[in-house]
């Protein structure tokens, strides 16, 4: 896992401005260990940094996205999560119900891709796999009436 210096010194190398707000947005994602979204780094730091703006809050985590230090997580609803990039080859399942997101490793997909680039006859050079399901504790819920 980067340290919050690390990843101040790539902002840097970048040629990105390192404020306060900025910093702050770094340690707080750099201290999560579930899925987390833009709106609830906002008001979690809003409390502490009144200077924080929503606008730094998404422009800080799509940087933070770009630089691969955060992966976007697509939830059903259209609201996305971030987690934080482990060293590890990970994925991801998300409930479609509350939003709880999971990592998981191992995925085995070599000849799928290998099929893929045959098809498409691109390189493959990376992927991801999102899953989406319900977890445990939705699974114990009754389904909301639809009607």
């Amino acid at each position: 896992m980067r340290t919050t210096e690390e990843i101040i010194e790539a902002l840097h190398e970048r040629g990105c401005r390192v404020t306060g707000p900025r910093r702050a947005i770094v340690e707080y994602v750099l201290r999560q260990r579930q899925s987390f979204s833009a709106e609830e780094v906002f008001h979690a730091l809003r409390r502490k940094e009144p200077r924080i703006g929503r606008a730094t809050v998404f422009r800080t985590l799509d940087l933070l996205t770009k630089l691969g230090l955060v992966e976007r997580v697509h939830h059903p609803s259209g609201v996305h999560r971030y987690v934080v990039v482990s060293d590890e080859h990970r994925h991801h399942v998300v409930c479609v119900r509350c939003g709880r997101v999971a990592e998981f490793s191992g995925c085995n997909v070599e000849s799928v891709l290998s099929l893929v680039a045959d098809q498409t006859r691109f390189r493959i050079l990376d992927h991801r796999l999102e899953l989406t399901g319900l977890c445990d504790e939705c699974q114990r819920q009754p389904l909301a009436d639809a009607g």
